[in-house]
C-alpha cells in the first residue's frame, strides 16, 4: 500500500484536458447515449415501461405524494433519501413524466461511461480508458437499470466521481476538490448507505497519504474542514428533515435493522425470498407480536435478532456469508423482486447483450475474469481507493443480502480493470509470450467456470412472471386504471392460480367494480391456498358486507379475529357489521376493543363516539370525537358529528364553529349546511339560517326539509294585536 500511495501522490498533476481527449469523451458519450436511447425505444412495449412496479412504484408514489401534499412522509426516511427526492424534483419540472426521468438517467449513464474513460486513462493508459468507456456504454445490465426508476444508475455515477476526485485530492491537496469529495461522499451514502464504510476508509487513507507526503498540517486541516463542510452540506439537511419528520436525526435509512435481519437469521434463504404482499407485511409486523409498536424500537428489535444470531450461531452466519459472497460473484444476475432476464422478451438489445448459457451468465461472467487479469498483471498500477471500494462495498452488501442491482456500483470499476485485462492479453499476444498468455486464458476460464457453478440460488428458483403482472396490477390500480389493473391481476392468477396476494387484490377490485360473485370466487380460491390468512377472511367479510350479506360478513370477521385477535381494524369492521344489524351492545364492545388495541386510530375513535351518541352518552362521545380530531384534524365527517353532539348538548355557538370548520374542508356538503342552518335557527340567527338553508338547497335541490324550513322562515310573522 505504501508503494501505491507514493506512486499515486507523486504523479504529475495536469489541469488541462486536451482536445483529443474531449473528442474521445464525446464519442464515448454518444455511443452510450445511442445504446441507451435505442434500448428505451426497443423496450417501450414492456408493460411496466410507464407503470413502475415494486420498488420503482414505491419511489414513484413517494415522489407524487410529496408534490401533492408538499410535505415529506416517513417513507422518505425508511428508504435511502436521495432517489425519491430526485424523482420529486424531476416530476415537478416535467409534470410527472416517467419518460423524462428515463431520459435524464440515459444521459447520466452516458456521463458515467465518460467518467470511466477518464478513470481508466488516468490509472492505466488511453487505450484502457477508451475500452473502459466502451465497456460501461455497452454493459446491458447498466443500460437496463438506467431505464428503471431505481437508484442503481446514480450509484454507478457517484462511485466514478468519488474515485476521480479522491485520486485528484490525494495527488495534490485542493480546497475545491476536498469540498467536492465530501459532497460526493454524502450524496453516495444517501443514495446507497453501503458507501459509508468505503467513505470512512477512504478518508483515513487520504489523511495517511497527505501526512506521508509531508503536506503542510494547516493545509491538511483546512482541506479536512472543507471536506467535512461538503459532507455536512448534504448530510445535515437530511438529518434535520429526518428529525422533523420521524423524530430521529439520521441521514441513513431506517430500514437498516430489518434488512440486516433478512440476510442474517437461521432461515435467511427464506427471508431473502419474502415477496411483496402479505408475507412482507407479516414480517414487518413481527415486532408487534412482542408488543413493540414504536417504529424505532421495531428496527432495534430486528437489529438485535440479527446480532444475536451472529453471536450465538457463528458457523451458520459464516456459511450464510459464504453463500452470499458466491451469489455476489456469480456470473448470473440475481433477481430482487424483478428478474432482469424476463425483460429480454421485450428488447432485442437485451437478448443480445444479456443472456445465460446453462449456469454461465453474460456479460458479468466475462467482465469479472478479465478484471481479475487486469488486477493480477497490473496490480502496481491499481490505486488503493480502487482496492478499498472493491473490498468494502461488496462486503457491505454481502453482510445484508445480495441482488444484481446492488453490485451495479462496482461495474464501472470492474470495467476499468477488465479493460486493463484486455490490453494485457493483447500485449502478451503481440509479444508472443505464450506461457503468460496461456496462464491468463486459463485464469479467465477458471474464474468463468467457478463463478457459474454455484446455484441456482434460492432467489433464482422463483417464477417472477406472475409477480411482474401482480406488480403491474398494483401500479395500474394506484393510477386509477381499474380495468387494466383487473386484466393484469387476472394474468397473474392465470400464470399461478395459488397466488394468494394477486387473487386477493383482484377480488378487491372486482368488489369495487360491483362484480361481487366474481370477487367471492377469487376469495374462495385464495382461502383454499391459504386457509390461515386473517387478512383474506377480513377482506372476504368486507366484500360480503358491501353485497348486503351482513350476517355472513360477521362470521368471516370473527374468523379473522380468531386467527389474529390483536388486530384493531378487524374489531372495527365487526362493530360496523353489528351496528348495521342493530346489535348496539355488541357493536359497542367491538369499537371499544378496537380503540383499546389502537388508541391512535382516528376512525375507531370516531366510530366509538358515534355509538356512544346512539346510547345517549354525549359527553363521553365528545371526548372520543376530540381524540379522533387530534389525530386527523381535517376529517369533515368527524367535525360534523362533533358539531351535532355539541348541538345536542346545547352548546350551539361551539357547534356552529365546528360546522364551519367542516365546511372549509368539504364546502359542497349539503348536509352540513343544513345542520348549520338548524343551529343558527335555534340561536335565533334567522338571516344566517336562511342563507345556510338556501346553500343546502342549492347543493341538494331535493332536500325537502330545507325547502320546508325556508318556507317557514320566509313566511311573514303575524303582527301582535
Amino acid at each position: 500500500m505504501n508503494k501505491m500511495s507514493a506512486k499515486l501522490t507523486n504523479k504529475p498533476h495536469r489541469k488541462i484536458i486536451s482536445s483529443q481527449e474531449i473528442k474521445v469523451a464525446l464519442l464515448v458519450f454518444l455511443l452510450a447515449a445511442f445504446v441507451r436511447a435505442a434500448y428505451l425505444y426497443d423496450s417501450s412495449d414492456n408493460p411496466t415501461f410507464s407503470a413502475p412496479i415494486v420498488d420503482s412504484l414505491t419511489y414513484d408514489q413517494m415522489a407524487k405524494d410529496l408534490l401533492k401534499t408538499g410535505s415529506l412522509t416517513q417513507e422518505f426516511f425508511w428508504h435511502p433519501f436521495f432517489y425519491p427526492l430526485f424523482l420529486s424534483v424531476t416530476y415537478k419540472l416535467s409534470n410527472s413524466s416517467i419518460l423524462t426521468v428515463k431520459i435524464i438517467q440515459t444521459l447520466l449513464g452516458s456521463l458515467t461511461s465518460v467518467l470511466a474513460y477518464f478513470l481508466g486513462k488516468n490509472l492505466f493508459s488511453k487505450t484502457v480508458g477508451v475500452l473502459s468507456g466502451v465497456f460501461v456504454a455497452l454493459y446491458m445490465p447498466l443500460v437496463f437499470y438506467d431505464g428503471e426508476l431505481l437508484a442503481a444508475c446514480w450509484s454507478a455515477f457517484w462511485v466514478v466521481n468519488l474515485m476521480l476526485v479522491l485520486i485528484k485530492t490525494a495527488e495534490k491537496p485542493n480546497l475545491c476538490a476536498s469540498f467536492a469529495l465530501g459532497l460526493f461522499a454524502a450524496l453516495s451514502i444517501i443514495t446507497r448507505p453501503e458507501f459509508l464504510p468505503f467513505s470512512a476508509a477512504a478518508l483515513i487513507w487520504l489523511v495517511f497519504v497527505w501526512i506521508r507526503r509531508h503536506t503542510n498540517p494547516k493545509k491538511i486541516a483546512l482541506c479536512l474542514l472543507l471536506l467535512l463542510a461538503g459532507f455536512l452540506s448534504i448530510a445535515s439537511p437530511v438529518a434535520f428533515l429526518s428529525y422533523r419528520t420521524v423524530g430521529k436525526a439520521s441521514f441513513l435509512p431506517q430500514s437498516g435493522g430489518i434488512n440486516l435481519y433478512i440476510g442474517n437469521n437461521p432461515n435467511y434463504k427464506e427471508t431473502i425470498n419474502i415477496r411483496p404482499g402479505m408475507a412482507w407485511q407479516k414480517l414487518t409486523e413481527l415486532p408487534a407480536n412482542y408488543g413493540i409498536k414504536d417504529r424505532f424500537k421495531a428496527e432495534q428489535f430486528f437489529s438485535d435478532k440479527a446480532l444475536n444470531y451472529i453471536r450465538t450461531q457463528p458457523a451458520s452466519f459464516l456459511k450464510g456469508m459464504l453463500y452470499k459472497s458466491t451469489q455476489f460473484l456469480s456470473s448470473r444476475e440475481t433477481p430482487r423482486n424483478i428478474d432482469i432476464y424476463m425483460f429480454r422478451k421485450w428488447s432485442s438489445l437485451l437478448k443480445i447483450g444479456l443472456w445465460k448459457l446453462g449456469r454461465f451468465g453474460f456479460p458479468f461472467g466475462l467482465l469479472l475474469p478479465l478484471a481479475v487479469i487486469g488486477l493480477i498483471f497490473n496490480w502496481r498500477k491499481v490505486c488503493a481507493p480502487l482496492w478499498l471500494f472493491l473490498v468494502l462495498y461488496p462486503a457491505s452488501v454481502i453482510l445484508v443480502f445480495v441482488a444484481s442491482r446492488y453490485r451495479i456500483p462496482t461495474i464501472p470499476l470492474i470495467a476499468v480493470l477488465a479493460a486493463a485485462g484486455c490490453t494485457t492479453i493483447w500485449h502478451l499476444f503481440q509479444s508472443r509470450n505464450w506461457a503468460k498468455l496461456t496462464a491468463a486464458l486459463l485464469i479467465i476460464l477458471t474464474i468463468a467456470i467457478s463463478t457459474s457453478l454455484a446455484g441456482p440460488f434460492s432467489a433464482e428458483q422463483l417464477n417472477y412472471e406472475p409477480e411482474l403482472y401482480y406488480g403491474l396490477g398494483d401500479s395500474l390500480g394506484k393510477q386509477g386504471h381499474t380495468a387494466e389493473a383487473i386484466d393484469a391481476y387476472s394474468m397473474a392468477v392465470t400464470l399461478r392460480k395459488d397466488y394468494v396476494e394477486a387473487q386477493n387484490n383482484l377480488a378487491l377490485l372486482l368488489v369495487d367494480a360491483g362484480r361481487f360473485d366474481d370477487a367471492i370466487e377469487h376469495y374462495r380460491i385464495a382461502l383454499k391456498a391459504d386457509p390461515n390468512s386473517a387478512r383474506l377472511y377480513e377482506d372476504f367479510g368486507v366484500a360480503l358486507f358491501k353485497q348486503g350479506k351482513v350476517n355472513d360478513a360477521v362470521e368471516y370477521y370473527r374468523k379473522a379475529i380468531e386467527i389474529e385477535p390483536d388486530k384493531a381494524p378487524y374489531y372495527d369492521n365487526l362493530g360496523t357489521a353489528f351496528l348495521r344489524l342493530n346489535r348496539i351492545s355488541e357493536a359497542m364492545q367491538c369499537y371499544s376493543k378496537s380503540v383499546e388495541l389502537n388508541p391512535n386510530d382516528p376512525i375507531s375513535q370516531s366510530n366509538l363516539a358515534n355509538i356512544l351518541v346512539i346510547q345517549g352518552q354525549l359527553s363521553q362521545a365528545l371526548e372520543h370525537y376530540e381524540i379522533s380530531l387530534s389525530l386527523k384534524p381535517d376529517d369533515a365527517e368527524t367535525l360534523n358529528n362533533t358539531a351535532n353532539t355539541l348541538a345536542l348538548l346545547g352548546k350551539l355557538s361551539e357547534a356552529a364553529i365546528k360546522y364551519n370548520e367542516a365546511l372549509r374542508i368539504a364546502p359542497n356538503d349539503a348536509g352540513t349546511y343544513f345542520n348549520l342552518a338548524v343551529c343558527f335557527e335555534k340561536q335565533g340567527r334567522t338571516w344566517e339560517a336562511i342563507g345556510a338553508y338556501q346553500k343546502a338547497l342549492t347543493l341538494d335541490p331535493q332536500n325537502k326539509r330545507a325547502q320546508q324550513a325556508l318556507e317557514r322562515l320566509s313566511r311573514p310573522k303575524p303582527l301582535n294585536p
